[in-house]
């Protein structure tokens, strides 16, 4: 494939339409409801075209790399210093979404066309790179979070217990079930799903609220597949639903875990005796699932885990793209998500995607 051109300057930029805009909402916020049960996924179109640099425009300084501290070290400064930039720079309008999202988070959220790098920073081959960098992109991710009403969430057991995460390919990991594999799928999940659920637990031991995205490249084209829960449920019979309700089920841990000194023995955690749904403070069902990592305790569990598994084989959900200089997050509780094995471009310009869990900082 040809190389994506690298980016112009930091400039102040209207967000442009998502590539998958919802009928009637051509704003570049765009706010997703769940899908209706028999809905289908849309083709994917051609790249958006890149927004005009010939306006008028305001940079988004970058901090001297001597004077920025790293997000792991100072994650406040980029939550608060990236969202008063963004208030400078986004338009009215799509700040007053930001701010409707935050009154009444819906399951996801897209942006496109936000301020990206000044010069170009290779994929990261082994998962980490120089932050230091990256410090326009940090400023841009933990801005939003802010925005949004959000924290950034981290886990010792996984990416070294940092913030960011690279989700990009690592030869070593191809065939991984891990967001450093390329070579085999992901199939529908939502991550952390070994953690708590409950809505009093601490942060650092329960399941993320929101996964965030911005995207440094995706020169390969390569989508999040989506899959509202609510469309998942639709489709069972409710008997299933209250089946997977009951505190029945053990959870293990996702293969991206690693033993900490911290853990008994070093073993990554065990979830045992837990429900598979759950209603959040807000009302809405939540869920936690990773396939080959769920087990029913009791024949019931296991017939209403093995019609859950059916129907979600069954569902296609809904690819959306995130490519450079693009934003997305999503529900972790509220929505399934999932990728498709692909090839990776050359190392350097392979896909590349910075990934930050987040947790509402009021009930939720």
């Amino acid at each position: 494939m040809t190389a994506t051109p690298a980016p112009g300057p930091l400039r102040k930029r209207r967000p442009v339409a998502s590539p998958h805009p919802p009928a009637g909402a051509p704003d570049p916020a765009h706010h997703h409801a769940p899908a209706g049960p028999h809905a289908t996924a849309p083709t994917l179109p051609p790249p958006t075209p890149a927004p005009s640099t010939s306006a008028p425009s305001t940079s988004i300084p970058s901090l001297p790399r001597a004077a920025a501290p790293l997000p792991d070290e100072d994650p406040r400064h980029y939550l608060e210093h990236g969202a008063r930039l963004l208030r400078e720079c986004l338009p009215a309008a799509t700040l007053e979404r930001l701010a409707r999202w935050r009154a009444a988070p819906t399951p996801w959220l897209e942006l496109t066309g936000l301020p990206r790098p000044e010069t170009e920073v290779p994929t990261p081959r082994t998962g980490f790179c120089d932050e230091s960098l990256l410090t326009v992109p940090n400023l841009v991710h933990f801005g939003l979070l802010h925005l949004l009403g959000l924290e950034p969430v981290a886990y010792r057991w996984e990416n070294h217990g940092r913030l960011v995460r690279n989700v990009a390919p690592s030869p070593g990991a191809a065939r991984s079930q891990t967001s450093w594999g390329y070579a085999t799928g992901l199939d529908w999940h939502t991550d952390d799903s070994v953690l708590d659920h409950r809505a009093d637990g601490a942060a650092a031991e329960s399941i993320p609220h929101f996964l965030s995205f911005y995207g440094m490249r995706n020169t390969e084209r390569v989508p999040t597949w989506l899959l509202p829960v609510d469309e998942v449920l639709a489709g069972l019979p409710a008997a299933t639903a209250d089946a997977l309700r009951l505190p029945d089920f053990d959870v293990t841990a996702p293969e991206s875990y690693a033993p900490t000194h911290a853990d008994t023995a070093g073993r990554p955690p065990l979830r045992t005796g837990v429900p598979l749904l759950w209603t959040l403070p807000g009302g809405a069902v939540g869920l936690r699932y990773g396939p080959g990592r769920v087990t029913g305790r009791t024949p019931t569990a296991r017939e209403a885990l093995a019609r859950f598994e059916a129907r979600i084989a069954a569902c296609e959900g809904e690819p959306v793209m995130v490519e450079a200089g693009g934003f997305q997050i999503f529900d972790n509780r509220r929505v399934m998500h999932r990728r498709l094995p692909f090839e990776p471009a050359a190392a350097d310009r392979a896909r590349w995607l910075r990934r930050c869990y987040a947790r509402s900082t009021a009930a939720a």
